[in-house]
């Protein structure tokens, strides 16, 4: 049985997305004008929300801005959940080697064993989603059966890392109602970990790791770099 602090989890939370988030800011200061593929014309509403005359550094920062904030560091996350499960967790979440499932753990509460695929939020999937996350769980229990594992419905858990219940859409509420457990956000880090209020805490070391890593400094060193690169290529912005 692994014995894990609450300090020790949200110590492990830090440290993932430090790292997380310092990967990112490398990337960014890395990253060049010319591999952005910038549409000229949709450009310029993004660039007058930053202010209007539409300058260079408004349309650097509608560049730059979606990309550094927007879908780029959720992407990062997203490919990551099963490692920060398991990193945060110190082992009482591991990596599952069941098709279709992320982790494994035993509950803290009811202590049997359980198989979770994670999503990332409460609305981030899809109709279409439902029968391929059910047939992963009849997957599960065809090989229960087969290799005579002690598995309940009880045990079959679609966990979400953010969110509440109340704020799962009708797509996991189907899932819910066909006999598979849906826990989003504080419960489902409760079930894992035994520790109350630890979902808040994890998102304070969130905070602080973006804090100190270089975030800004990379993203405003990537602003300068897209700028310059505009300031080049004036006439493509409607520019004088």
């Amino acid at each position: 049985m692994v014995n894990i602090t609450e300090q020790e989890v949200l110590d492990n939370a830090y440290d993932f997305f430090f790292n997380l988030f310092s990967k990112r800011a490398q990337n960014y200061s890395n990253k060049k004008y010319k591999s952005f593929k910038v549409n000229p014309f949709t450009i310029q509403a993004t660039a007058n929300a930053f202010g209007s005359p539409i300058t260079v550094q408004n349309l650097a920062k509608a560049v730059v801005y979606p990309f550094a904030l927007g879908t780029s560091i959720a992407t990062s996350f997203g490919t990551n959940f099963q490692a920060f499960m398991v990193s945060t967790t110190g082992g009482l979440a591991r990596a599952s080697v069941v098709k279709g499932m992320d982790i494994e753990y035993d509950d803290a509460l009811d202590n049997r064993h359980k198989y979770c695929q994670i999503k990332s939020g409460p609305t981030t999937i899809n109709k279409d989603d439902i029968k391929t996350i059910e047939d992963h769980f009849k997957g599960l229990t065809n090989l229960a059966r087969t290799n005579h594992l002690p598995l309940d419905a009880s045990d079959k858990v679609v966990g979400v890392l953010y969110g509440t219940h109340n704020d799962l859409s009708t797509m996991y509420r189907t899932i819910e109602h066909d006999g598979i457990n849906v826990f989003a956000g504080e419960e489902l880090f409760y079930h894992i970990t035994g520790i109350h209020g630890l979902y808040q805490g994890l998102i304070e070391s969130a905070r602080r790791a973006a804090e100190n890593s270089e975030m800004q400094e990379s993203i405003q060193k990537l602003i300068k770099e897209v700028e310059s690169g505009i300031n080049s290529h004036k006439d493509l912005y409607g520019l004088q």
